[in-house]
């Protein structure tokens, strides 16, 4: 299988705020969009609204239609893409946005074709403040707290303190534009599944757009399958004893088995949950679940008998990936929605990756991955501007033209022959479209995700052919798209201290056994109450 990877942004939004500590060695470390905290339930009222009626967008057929959770695949880019938005965009008068990045930030729309076009072709100009994803969470509470948020404005949910409040106060109700059959006067936002507009609600009203991902956000584990296929070794191992051996034959001299501990793929050997469990309506935490020490114990194994990179716990996740590349590490882990970026690196032309299923530690079968947040932002409009909010809609509607349309092409990809040159029918970007289309925009909104590489087939049918083995039996976290006040407000705190003993027992500085005294403060810390808000939230979900 040819496997592409993207980066996923590290922030202190990774320590999940009401599920598992995360440390500097561990997995999901790197859960670049972790819902935890996020979406609907502002513990009463949201049972009631209703939510934005779906419509799938058909003008585009899908060279593979995924089902069972499974996004759709394009092998290749459609050729012609036509024209879909009608009317008018927005009101003539310009638009501010306050958005992130995960990119370098690109030069000024006075240096910038690219801009200069979006500009041109919207008919008014779009002033957009870009921080990057990791500054972003500080970046928005200063920027709340100096009553500076322009006309749009993106949000990470569960960084946000007290935010259904601050939506009350900062953000126009949506309800009467968007809940029901109204949306279907804006159909590519008609177009997001429903499931994703559960974490835009909040006091019973609809206060944001989502931006969905679907299962592309979940964690998994990539292998060199080029690597392994010229040694003549399989990746995929039957036990938890299994996959420390592999790892064992991988290490030596200057090459390591893995770029850090891949503590989320080895909790789910074990079967830990995804955040929480659910029972009859009664939570429990992952984070008091009694195979945690069992995993923290093969991880700090890894660690102390020298199967992890040394510099591991500093190292960035590209820096990871480039070792994956030139050969210092095998195996690695990562979300699907990573898959693209690996066309930045110098891969040559055998270069593939091929994702390893969990097995179960004891052996006997495959533990299910845990399936990632469905939505990886959210998405406003101030309350300042409520007086323009169906041309705000209008705008943001346009953005989330549908994947083969002309709008979506030239978002994605710019202008033919500027930005990206065309391989076929397939839009490959240049170095200049590398450099002026970041303007995070696919961070605004977004239409439902489709597996595509241009240029490489392979790798979108790869994708494909790996979430069809795993997503469908992934285990949900039951807390997706709820919201607790405490987790809000006391969850990052929590995670952070649960995550520096993680971090301690990995590296060896305290035993296995200080999780458990560790669990049970960040409990009673705050963790039983965001158990019981979310108790709440989830009764008012199911009614």
């Amino acid at each position: 299988m040819n496997r592409l990877l993207t980066e996923t942004n590290i922030s202190r939004r990774s320590l999940l705020m009401g599920g598992m500590g995360l440390g500097a060695f561990a997995v999901l470390g790197l859960a670049g969009c972790s819902n935890e905290g996020r979406g609907g339930g502002a513990l009463t009222g949201n049972a009631t609204v209703a939510l934005p009626t779906y419509v799938p967008y058909g003008g585009v057929p899908m060279d593979i239609k995924g089902t069972d959770g499974v996004p759709d695949t394009m092998l290749k880019y459609p050729a012609s893409p036509q024209k879909v938005t009608e009317g008018t965009i927005g009101d003539g008068k310009d638009i501010g946005i306050f958005g992130m990045t995960n990119t370098p930030v690109p030069p000024g729309a006075d240096k910038n074709a690219y801009w200069q076009e979006l500009h041109e072709r919207l008919g008014f100009a779009l002033t957009i403040a870009l921080t990057p994803a990791g500054d972003f969470s500080d970046r928005f509470q200063t920027t709340v707290a100096g009553d500076r948020l322009p006309d749009i404005f993106e949000m990470f949910p569960g960084d946000v303190p007290g935010l259904p409040s601050l939506l009350e106060e900062r953000a126009t109700d949506l309800t009467e534009f968007l809940s029901g059959d109204a949306v279907k006067k804006y159909p590519f936002l008609a177009n997001i599944p429903t499931e994703s507009w559960q974490s835009c609600v909040y006091n019973g009203k609809i206060f944001a757009v989502p931006v969905p991902r679907g299962p592309a956000q979940s964690m998994v584990f990539y292998a060199r399958q080029d690597w392994f296929e010229a040694e003549g070794i399989d990746p995929n191992v039957t036990s938890a004893e299994e996959f420390y051996d592999l790892c064992k034959d991988l290490s030596g001299g200057n090459t390591w088995a893995l770029g850090r501990v891949p503590l989320g793929h080895l909790r789910q050997m074990y079967e830990i949950p995804n955040g929480w469990s659910e029972d009859g309506g009664k939570l429990t935490s992952a984070n008091l679940h009694e195979r945690q020490q069992e995993a923290l114990e093969l991880g700090r194994r890894l660690v102390a008998d020298g199967f992890v990179h040394p510099d591991g716990v500093p190292a960035t996740q590209p820096q990871r990936k480039t070792w994956l590349v030139n050969g210092t590490i095998r195996m690695l882990d990562d979300t699907f929605s990573a898959w693209p970026d690996f066309s930045n690196y110098p891969i040559d032309e055998n270069f593939r990756l091929a994702v390893a299923a969990p097995p179960l530690a004891e052996g006997g079968g495959t533990a299910g991955i845990h399936l990632g947040a469905p939505v990886q932002n959210i998405t406003s409009i101030s309350k300042k501007s409520e007086g323009r909010v169906e041309a705000l809609l209008s705008l943001v509607n346009y953005l989330a033209a549908p994947f083969g349309s002309e709008e979506h092409l030239f978002r994605t990809y710019g202008v033919e022959g500027v930005h990206h040159e065309l391989d076929g029918t397939d839009p490959v970007l240049t170095d200049q479209g590398r450099t002026e289309i970041q303007l995070g925009l696919k961070y605004v909104v977004e239409g439902p995700w489709v597996n595509f590489q241009a240029g490489d087939p392979d790798v979108a049918q790869a994708e494909h052919d790996a979430q069809a083995a795993v997503v469908p039996t992934a285990v949900r976290n039951p807390v997706q798209g709820l919201f607790s006040d405490t987790a809000s407000r006391k969850g990052g705190q929590l995670g952070e201290k649960l995550a520096s003993v993680e971090g301690d027992i990995l590296a060896g500085r305290k035993p296995v056994t200080a999780w458990a005294d560790a669990a049970a403060a960040w409990a009673k810390g705050g963790g039983d109450t965001i158990r019981d808000e979310y108790q709440t939230a989830l009764a008012d979900r199911q009614g």
